[in-house]
């Protein structure tokens, strides 16, 4: 099936994403002005794993849904990193507390200039999500194929009587 090896391949790396979003969990999230941990934090972390987890199931298994849950995942990834970008007090926040150990970079650059790249960063994130959806929709016959191939490898149980078992 072609675009197998790079479906699976992009599988592994988004439940590789979900592991990473769980080890974060206690990493301060900038939402609504500024940052949040504790709960709130500690839940966007865990619902983002899920997102991850799961696209990252569809797109190894090749199941029905696999292609649902990319475009599903691409619309929530979209929405958090456009509010991300318009969050401008939360991701300021987010920065002097990166770099209060390095004020030089904030004297060399300046704190505007750092969050109009940060802002960019995160549409440019988004527009390789889409192009990524816009992938798995042109290879869209992986997922009806490799659901198809599932079903119709026959189980041990369904097999019948094995050859020379004596019954």
């Amino acid at each position: 099936m072609k675009g197998r090896f790079t479906i699976r391949t992009a599988g592994v790396f988004f439940w590789l994403s979900a592991v990473l979003e769980v080890l974060s969990i206690r990493i301060d999230v900038p939402i609504l002005g500024a940052l949040r941990g504790g709960l709130v934090g500690g839940a966007y972390h865990l619902a983002f794993a899920a997102i991850f987890a799961t696209v990252g199931l569809g797109l190894w298994t090749g199941a029905r849904w696999g292609a649902r849950v990319v475009y599903m995942a691409t619309a929530v990834y979209s929405l958090d990193r456009f509010r991300y970008a318009l969050d401008r007090a939360g991701r300021e926040a987010e920065l002097l507390g990166q770099l209060a150990d390095h004020p030089e970079i904030l004297e060399a650059f300046g704190v505007d200039l750092l969050l109009r790249v940060g802002a960019l960063m995160a549409l440019l994130f988004v527009a390789c999500w889409w192009g990524f959806a816009a992938y798995i929709y042109v290879r869209r016959a992986y997922f009806t194929s490799a659901a198809a191939a599932e079903a119709s490898t026959p189980t041990a149980g369904a097999r019948g009587p094995e050859v020379g078992s004596g019954g």
